[in-house]
């Protein structure tokens, strides 16, 4: 399998922008093709022409990745029926699956994956993580005052947060406060459960986002512009 959409991704990423690397604000280098189709991967679907990313984060959980191509990640993570998908088909439409995007200043994106992972199947984070250089987990949630962001580097969590209001909960609280947290304001976030609450600042869903942004994507796309391209929608099982 991972042969076959190797073979693809070279065939997409001209064409596709599939390989977008690291660049300069508002602006990216990757090579424009002329050609939208996509070739078929087990299938795609009938609106998979390449479009903008679409803005993403709140109410919504994803793995930020360092990676050379989606292909690897969707071999690595042993992600089932992949298709070629649009940005706005594979985020927003209703297949329950997850969308696997193009890579972005090294990173790959996957959509919608486990939002409860850390406390459902803490075990299978790590050993994914395992599998890649660096890699970046986030979850957020308002209804339920859901927050959480992880960041791995050579497969060991250097740093996690999660938060649940809805539960009185502060679940994740390890490794030291990064450089990035601590120039976002982060530094007196509520530490443990047993803390005094009146004593300590509280994250919100934007936190989250701003993490992400400042450790590797901005997710809702305002920081800059990257080219037209498509993914692919996975099946998690």
């Amino acid at each position: 399998m991972f042969d076959f959409l190797k073979q693809l991704g070279k065939s997409l990423a001209d064409g596709m922008g599939l390989n977008a690397q690291k660049n300069t604000a508002n602006d990216v280098n990757s090579k424009s093709g002329e050609n939208n189709a996509s070739p078929p991967v087990n299938g795609s679907f009938p609106e998979a022409v390449p479009d903008k990313p679409v803005p993403f984060g709140y109410k919504n959980s994803w793995l930020c990745i360092k990676a050379d191509s989606p292909e690897e990640v969707i071999e690595k993570m042993c992600l089932n029926n992949p298709r070629v998908s649009s940005w706005k088909d594979g985020v927003y439409g209703k297949h329950g699956g997850v969308f696997v995007s193009p890579v972005l200043d090294s990173y790959v994106l996957v959509v919608g994956w486990e939002g409860d992972i850390l406390e459902t199947d803490p075990a299978l984070l790590d050993e994914l993580a395992k599998k890649f250089s660096e890699l970046h987990f986030f979850s957020t949630h308002r209804v339920s005052d859901y927050h959480v962001w992880v960041k791995y580097v050579g497969g060991e969590m250097i740093r996690g947060y999660g938060y649940c209001g809805g539960e009185g909960e502060v679940f994740l609280n390890k490794g030291a406060v990064t450089a990035e947290e601590t120039e976002l304001g982060l530094t007196e976030l509520i530490p443990d459960t047993e803390a005094d609450w009146d004593s300590y600042e509280f994250p919100d869903e934007q936190n989250v986002l701003d993490v992400a942004a400042a450790w590797g994507v901005d997710t809702l796309f305002q920081r800059k512009t990257y080219p037209e391209s498509t993914g692919f929608l996975c099946d998690i099982k």
